[in-house]
C-alpha cells in the first residue's frame, strides 16, 4: 500500500469503493478514544497523588533517581558537560532533569514525566491494536482499558522511576512498526527506531524486546526491498545508543572488576534458566526466599489484581491459542515475541519485584482483549452466553478500577509511616547526633537533619572512625531483616560491630525498626 493519493473514479464504483477501504485501512487510527484512556489513568492516579501530597519518592531507587536526575544531569546540561556514571541507564534522568528546567529541582519533575508517560501507555496500546485489527475496534478499547486501569502502572505513573518511560517508548515503537508493516514508510521505521533505543536507555530489559520487533520488521523490509530503511533506522539506534552504551560495555570486558557507568545491572545481574524453577537466591541484596518460583510468579502475574486480575487474565490463554491461526506470524512475533522475551528474562533472574511485570502489560492485554473476542465470535451465539461473557469482562475492568485506587492509597500509606519513621526518630536524638541505618536511610536524608550513613556501604574500619569523631550516634535497623536476609554480609556484620563495641542501648520499636544509641567510648 504506498504512500501515493488515491484517485477515485465515478466510472469505476467497485473500484472506487475497493480503494476507499483499503485507504480507511491504512490511515491511522484516530486517537479520540485513546486519549480518554489515557486520561482516566493521569487524573484518577494524579488526583490520589496530589491529595495525598505524596512527592513520588519512596525505598531507594527513587531517590536515588531524583538526586542524579536534578543533580550531576541537570548541571551537565546547564553547563554542556558529559554526564557523570550512574547505576542504571540516563534515559530517565535525561528527561526529569529536562523537566526541572521549568519546575526547578523538585520531585514533581520526576513525576511529571512519569505520570505523561504512564497516561501515554494506553494510547498507544489503543493505537497498536488498531493498527493490527483495524476491523476490530471493541478490542482495540478493550485492550486499552485492561492497561489504563492496570495499578501498576497507576502506581508507576506517580513515582520518580523510569518504567513507564521506557514502556511508553516501547509501546510507541511497536505501533511505528505496525504503521510501517503497512506502508513502508521509512519514516516509521526510523521512529520506532528510535524509540526502542531510548526505551533501552530508560530501562536495559527493551535492547532485548528490540529482538522480536527486529524480526517483525524483516518482513516488511524484505518485502519491499527497503535496506536503505533498515539502514538508516540501524544508525539512528547506534546514534542514540552508542555514546551510553559504547563505554560501558567496553569497561565491563576490559576491567570486569571496576564498577562500570550506567551499567550496574550487567555487574549484578546473573541470568539462568534454572531460576524459573527456583524460588531461593543468593544476590547482592542479600539473602531472597521467595514463597512461589520465579516462572509461577511472572507466569501468573497476569492474574494478580494490580496487574489486569483473574477475570481479564482468563483471556490470555485463548488469546494465545488464536494466535496460532488467528494471528498472522509477523503479528504473532511482535505481540507474542515481547510477552516472551520479557518473561523469560525476568524467570531467570533471581529477583521477583511485581514492577517488573510492567514490561510485558500491554501484549498481555492485546492477548487477553484478543481472547475475549475470538470467543465471543467462535461460542457467542448464544445470549446467555454472551451476556455472561459480557458481565465478566465489566466486572473485570470495575473490580480492576477498585483495586488500583486501593493500591495506590495503600502504597502512599506505605509512604507515609515512612514519614512517621522520621519524626518518631528526630525527637529522641541528642544535638549534633549522626545515625547508623539500614532501609529508610534516604528518608532521614531527604526529610531530616540527621547526618545518616547506610550499613550497607561502610567498612568496618568506616564504623570505627565515625564512632571515634564522639557522637552521639544511633542507630535505626530491622534486626528481623538483619538476620533473615543479610546474615554475614555488610549491614548485619557493621550491626554486631556496633553491638559488640562500644555497645548498644536500646530506645524504643516502631513498625518493626528498632532505634538503639551508641555507647560513648569517651564517658
Amino acid at each position: 500500500m504506498g504512500g501515493g493519493k488515491v484517485q477515485l473514479s465515478s466510472a469505476h464504483p467497485q473500484r472506487a469503493v475497493g480503494t476507499r477501504a483499503i485507504a480507511r485501512l491504512s490511515a491511522p487510527a484516530r486517537p479520540g478514544l485513546a486519549v480518554i484512556f489515557g486520561a482516566v489513568l493521569a487524573i484518577a492516579s494524579g488526583t490520589i497523588c496530589l491529595t495525598r501530597a505524596f512527592d513520588g519518592l519512596y525505598g531507594q531507587d527513587a531517590y536515588a533517581y531524583f538526586d542524579y536526575s536534578v543533580g550531576s544531569v541537570r548541571q551537565s546540561l546547564l553547563h554542556a558537560s558529559p554526564l557523570e556514571p550512574f547505576f542504571w541507564p540516563p534515559g530517565y534522568p535525561l528527561l526529569v532533569a529536562l523537566a526541572s528546567l521549568f519546575t526547578g529541582p523538585v520531585p514533581l519533575a520526576g513525576q511529571l514525566v512519569s505520570l505523561l508517560m504512564g497516561g501515554l501507555v494506553p494510547v498507544f496500546t489503543y493505537l497498536l491494536a488498531r493498527e493490527l485489527w483495524p476491523d476490530d475496534p471493541s478490542l482495540a478499547a478493550l485492550a486499552a482499558a485492561m492497561v489504563a486501569l492496570c495499578g501498576q502502572l497507576w502506581q508507576s505513573s506517580i513515582v520518580v522511576m523510569a518504567d513507564t518511560t521506557g514502556l511508553a517508548l516501547t509501546t510507541f515503537s511497536a505501533f511505528a512498526l505496525a504503521r510501517y508493516a503497512k506502508n513502508t514508510h521509512g519514516r516509521w521505521l526510523i521512529a520506532a527506531s528510535a524509540a526502542i533505543a531510548y526505551a533501552t536507555l530508560a530501562r536495559w530489559i527493551y535492547g532485548l524486546v528490540a529482538i522480536p520487533f527486529a524480526l517483525y520488521a524483516l518482513v516488511p523490509i524484505l518485502r519491499a526491498r527497503r535496506m536503505a530503511h533498515a539502514i538508516s533506522a540501524l544508525g539512528v539506534a547506534l546514534i542514540i545508543l552508542g555514546p551510553i552504551v559504547g563505554p560501558p560495555l567496553l569497561g565491563l570486558f576490559t576491567n570486569p572488576g571496576q564498577p562500570a557507568a550506567f551499567a550496574g545491572n550487567f555487574q549484578v545481574y546473573s541470568w539462568s534458566p534454572l531460576n524459573a524453577i527456583n524460588r531461593d537466591f543468593f544476590t547482592a541484596d542479600g539473602h531472597l526466599a521467595y514463597a512461589q518460583p520465579n516462572g509461577v510468579y511472572y507466569g501468573l502475574a497476569p492474574a494478580n489484581l494490580a496487574f489486569i486480575g483473574p477475570l481479564l487474565a482468563v483471556w490470555v490463554l485463548p488469546g494465545l491459542w488464536a494466535a496460532r491461526t488467528w494471528f498472522s506470524p509477523p503479528v504473532t512475533v511482535l505481540i507474542v515475541g515481547w510477552a516472551a522475551v520479557v518473561f523469560a528474562f525476568h524467570a531467570g533472574a533471581p529477583w521477583q519485584n511485581f514492577r517488573f511485570t510492567l514490561a510485558y502489560l500491554p501484549p498481555v492485554a492485546m492477548l487477553s482483549a484478543a481472547g475475549f473476542v475470538f470467543v465471543w465470535r467462535r461460542f457467542g451465539a448464544s445470549r446467555w452466553l454472551r451476556a455472561a461473557l459480557a458481565t465478566c469482562v465489566t466486572l473485570g475492568l470495575l473490580i480492576s478500577a477498585a483495586d488500583a485506587v486501593r493500591l495506590v492509597e495503600r502504597f502512599v500509606d506505605t509512604k507515609d509511616q515512612e514519614l512517621a519513621l522520621v519524626r518518631w526518630v528526630e525527637p529522641q536524638t541528642s544535638p549534633g547526633a549522626q545515625l547508623f541505618s539500614f532501609g529508610p536511610t534516604l528518608a532521614f536524608r531527604h526529610y531530616s537533619s540527621l547526618p545518616t550513613y547506610d550499613l550497607f556501604d561502610l567498612s568496618d574500619a568506616d564504623v570505627r572512625a565515625i564512632v571515634a569523631q564522639g557522637g552521639p550516634e544511633y542507630v535505626l535497623v530491622d534486626t528481623g531483616s538483619l538476620e533473615a536476609q543479610w546474615l554475614n554480609q555488610a549491614p548485619e556484620r557493621n550491626f554486631q560491630l556496633l553491638s559488640e563495641s562500644p555497645g548498644l542501648t536500646e530506645l524504643g520499636t516502631t513498625q518493626g525498626y528498632r532505634l538503639y544509641v551508641v555507647r560513648s567510648t569517651h564517658s
